[in-house]
């Protein structure tokens, strides 16, 4: 992915990028600063931080098959810290992936997920998937929000979660 010019969010300047194996440092500062109710909505789980091996989990980038987009503060000198990122994982064949975000607490409603949702989404449209899916807490609003704003259909719905779909080919973009 080439390094985009920085986008003005409500004076903050942003860069997306591509997560670094150097940002673990940063990326476990982000997940610090994520409250306990926004980890249950994006893990599915009541975690009060986030344990090494999920850590583990999230730096595992494969650029066939796992991707991590990151929102950067670009006015930070050094090493800027992250505000938000997005997750997809395409399954085997690479047809369809699994996405999930996660927008720092303290910066919701700024429109960072919308963000790295539309770069993901172009992403993974020119990798060549063709169906992006997304479980979700029925009682994240906000996420079922975003994803109707940008045309995920509501599929089945098992226990406490709504599965959300978004073809990306030709035809239904």
């Amino acid at each position: 992915m080439p390094s985009e010019l920085p986008t003005q969010r409500r004076n903050r300047r942003v860069r997306l990028r591509r997560l670094r194996p150097e940002d673990r440092p940063l990326l476990q500062e982000f997940l610090a600063q994520i409250d306990s109710y926004d980890l249950q909505m994006r893990f599915f789980a009541a975690l009060r931080s986030v344990p090494p091996a999920l850590l583990d989990f999230l730096m595992q980038v494969d650029c066939e098959q796992r991707m991590v987009l990151v929102a950067i503060d670009d006015r930070s000198h050094g090493q800027a810290p992250i505000l938000a990122l997005a997750h997809a994982h395409a399954h085997p064949r690479g047809e369809t992936a699994e996405i999930a975000l996660l927008v720092r607490s303290d910066l919701k409603g700024i429109g960072f997920g919308s963000l790295l949702l539309d770069r993901l989404i172009r992403d993974c449209r020119n990798h060549g998937v063709a169906r992006l899916e997304a479980d979700v807490l029925r009682q994240n609003a906000r996420m079922l929000r975003l994803a109707r704003k940008y045309g995920f259909r509501k599929h089945a719905a098992e226990g406490g979660t709504v599965r959300l779909a978004l073809e990306l080919t030709s035809a239904a973009a």
